[in-house]
């Protein structure tokens, strides 16, 4: 399964780049899975298909956001061309603690309980555009603190998609500490779901107890902390299933399982379906 990584042009100093979706290569747009090392944000003004992020597909409409995270595999299946703009980034990109802070509370790049793509109303969509637009006329301009400018457009861009996700939640009013703890939570899962399954691990690695990381995942997020980390090494496993031709117990190895048959029982455990099941269903 390809995995991109990014290269900024030559001629800039930082993590970040923003190109019409026209322009890119024909095979980035191709139905082939693919996941990259860096964010990418969709801003898609024409066009129809579906896009598919780790399974699940959106509809594709004019004006509308589509995100891929660090590692999520994804693909297109197109109808029409598209047009609109690439936004491509790197974490590193936002290097002062409140800006990793804004990073670590996003749920629109989330493989977690994280939302793919938005369609916002005619006025919001028309703000999101104005936006997208000024970050690009920055961006190509290169003028006196451009970088500074570039990364205050994308602030503002990441911060009104955020806005449409969380307006579209029960309760999204100020984040509570039970939510920056699971937020928290779930970007340690990210990062080390395949290597350490264990809950025990995540609370030492935050500094809490089991139990207060229980319940506070449990009231943010209505589900439970090892449902969280079990469903992000079962959709692991689905993805080298699906899109490598790897055998159970090379998986098994891969995800830090002590053998095949411990791991072919947890996968069935979970989704009541052999690993052999799961990808001949999928890819018949």
């Amino acid at each position: 399964m390809p995995l991109l990584s990014f290269s900024p042009p030559a001629d800039r100093q930082f993590p970040f780049e923003i190109k019409r979706i026209e322009t890119l290569p024909k095979s980035a747009l191709r139905p082939v899975p693919h996941r990259h090392t860096f964010y990418v944000m969709f801003w898609i003004t024409a066009g129809s298909g579906t896009h598919y992020v780790d399974f699940v597909g959106d509809t594709i409409r004019p004006n509308s956001l589509h995100f891929v995270g660090p590692g999520q595999v994804h693909y297109w299946d197109l109808e029409t061309e598209l047009t609109g703009y690439a936004i491509v980034f790197e974490a590193a990109l936002f290097v002062e603690a409140a800006d990793q802070q804004l990073l670590e509370e996003l749920t629109c790049f989330r493989t977690i309980n994280g939302l793919a793509a938005l369609t916002p109303p005619a006025a919001n969509a028309a703000a999101i555009d104005y936006i997208v637009e000024h970050l690009a006329q920055e961006y190509s301009q290169q003028h006196y603190g451009h970088a500074l400018s570039v990364v205050a457009w994308l602030r503002l861009l990441i911060i009104a998609a955020q806005r449409l996700a969380n307006a579209s939640e029960p309760s999204s009013g100020a984040i509570s500490g039970e939510k920056l703890l699971t937020n928290r939570y779930i970007n340690l899962v990210e990062q080390h779901a395949t290597t350490q399954h264990k809950v025990e691990w995540y609370a030492n690695e935050l500094a809490v107890t089991v139990a207060h990381l229980s319940k506070s995942v449990k009231t943010a997020h209505g589900a439970t902390a090892g449902s969280l980390l079990r469903n992000r090494l079962v959709l692991e496993a689905k993805r080298l299933l699906v899109h490598t031709d790897e055998t159970a117990a090379a998986i098994a190895d891969q995800l830090n399982f002590e053998n095949a048959s411990y791991f072919g029982r947890f996968f069935k455990r979970e989704t009541q379906q052999t690993p052999r099941q799961f990808r001949t269903q999928t890819l018949t």
